[in-house]
This record gives structure tokens, C-alpha cells and sequence, in this order.
């Protein structure tokens, strides 16, 4: 049997759900190893999984197999799904937590997963996780070509992933797309709009949120000790509002979707 990594995501938290899903990837493969990137997502929450997936995949050897499942439509009409790329899989449900594999990866193609010998001898209406992602991942994990697991198709789910509005050379405006377990702001600006500088600084002036105006700017968290908000890149590439040793998000009261101003020095 080949020794294949595949991670989960999901949203069972410290549960006997979680135990059980694997013991139904190594039942089909107990050569499978298993990583958890995290079981701590939100209840039911699509847009949280997709972003810790995004952050995470690429950090694992080639074909690892991504394993999904936060599903809170589990048991309707919404398809069980794999995602085909250049150098990984991605097993879940087609319910747009993958939308950063689309918008952000070359996608080769995406399965309807329809082949039922894959799955549990029996199939709950409540644990799809159990009964048909987990044994397919480890029917993946044996080197079975996904195209056994059913046929292509182009109507899947995608969320919006919103892209920075250029105003004019030097002026961005920008939202939040995370928080993270810190209270950081993790917004959709990048080095590609907003440069840094010699000294890794990003090149802003000004930060404009609806609760005030940052000039702050740090390379590393505990830079600054006022305990005040501050604009840093981030490990994910992405421009982040933070406080050392605070939450950001409760200092300036703001939420996934937020809309912040960016005034900055343009290359």
C-alpha cells in the first residue's frame, strides 16, 4: 500500500466525528498518513475553511490529497466533489470551499463523485464525511486515478473572493477577507499593489478604517509596544491590521467584509 499524506479541515472540533472519519480513510488505507491542518473551523462555516485551506495547502508534498468537510448542507443535492490541480487533490463537498483553489490555482479539472463503490457499504443522510469523502480519499490515497470516482463537471460552486480596487495611483481601497485566532486583520492588499521598502516596511502613509486612521507600520509583531494598531505583511502574502498583544478586531470593531483605505507610496 503507498504510504499517500492526506489532511482535513474540518469543523468537528475535539469529537468523536473526527475519529471516526479517519477510521474510515484507514480502513480503506492504514498505510494513509493522516495531518490534521485544523478541526477548529467555526461551525459551519465555508468561508473560514476555504481561507485556512488556501493558507495551508501548498506547504505539503506534491499530490497530497486535501480532505474537506465542512458541510452544513450535508445530505441535499449539493455534490460531493474532487478537485484536480497540477500538484494536489482536494476531496469535499461542492458547497464553494474550494473558491481559492479556483481563483488561485490552476485547476485541471473538478469530479462529480459518483461512483458508490467507493463508498461505506452504508451511507448516513448526516456524515457524508464518514461515509463517502473519508473512504474516497483513501481509495485516492491507494493511487486509484480520479477519474474512476466519476465524471467532469463545470457547474460547481464558487464564492466571491473580492479583488482591491485601484482608485488612483497611490490610493487602494481594500476589505478584510479573515481573522485569524489573534484578532489580526488579514485584508486582500498584497506586495503586488502596495510596495514594502528597503527596510521590509510596507510604503503606506495612511490606513483608513471606518473606526480611524493608522500610520503605524511594523515588519514584525512585537515591533511596536503601544499596544496600538499597526499595517504588516503577513506570513500569507497578505497585508494584515494588527496590535501586539491585542486583537485588532476588537480595538477597531471590525468584521470579514470591513472595507478599509489605503493611501501609499506607488513603485
Amino acid at each position: 500500500m503507498e504510504e499517500r499524506i492526506i489532511t482535513i479541515t474540518t469543523d468537528f472540533g475535539d469529537s468523536y466525528y473526527l475519529g471516526s472519519m479517519k477510521g474510515s480513510i484507514l480502513k480503506v488505507n492504514p498505510s494513509a498518513k493522516l495531518v490534521d491542518i485544523t478541526n477548529s473551523i467555526s461551525m459551519g462555516n465555508i468561508r473560514e475553511a476555504a481561507f485556512a485551506l488556501f493558507q495551508s495547502y501548498k506547504y505539503f508534498p506534491q499530490f497530497t490529497i486535501h480532505l474537506v468537510v465542512v458541510d452544513p448542507t450535508v445530505g441535499s443535492n449539493r455534490m460531493p466533489i474532487i478537485v484536480v490541480t497540477e500538484k494536489y487533490y482536494f476531496v469535499g463537498p461542492d458547497n464553494g470551499v474550494f473558491s481559492y483553489i479556483y481563483k488561485f490555482d490552476e485547476v485541471y479539472k473538478v469530479i462529480e463523485i459518483k461512483e458508490e463503490h467507493f463508498f461505506n457499504e452504508k451511507v448516513s443522510n448526516t456524515f457524508h464525511g464518514r461515509d463517502i469523502f473519508g473512504p474516497v480519499a483513501g481509495w485516492m490515497s491507494k493511487g486509484i486515478d480520479t477519474s474512476k470516482f466519476g465524471e467532469p463537471i463545470n457547474n460547481y460552486l464558487s464564492f466571491e473572493i473580492p479583488s482591491p480596487q485601484l482608485i488612483k495611483p497611490g490610493a487602494v481601497k481594500g476589505k478584510i477577507l479573515h481573522i485569524d485566532k489573534f484578532g489580526n486583520l488579514i485584508t486582500n492588499l498584497t506586495e503586488e499593489i502596495i510596495p514594502l521598502d528597503e527596510n521590509g516596511y510596507p510604503k503606506t502613509i495612511k490606513v483608513i478604517t471606518k473606526s480611524g486612521e493608522i500610520t503605524k507600520k511594523c515588519r514584525f509583531y512585537s515591533e511596536d509596544k503601544s499596544g496600538e494598531p499597526f499595517f504588516i505583511m503577513g506570513s500569507g502574502g497578505f497585508y494584515e491590521i494588527s496590535a501586539n498583544g491585542k486583537s485588532a478586531r476588537d480595538i477597531l470593531n471590525l468584521k470579514i467584509g470591513s472595507e478599509i483605505g489605503v493611501l501609499y507610496q506607488p513603485k
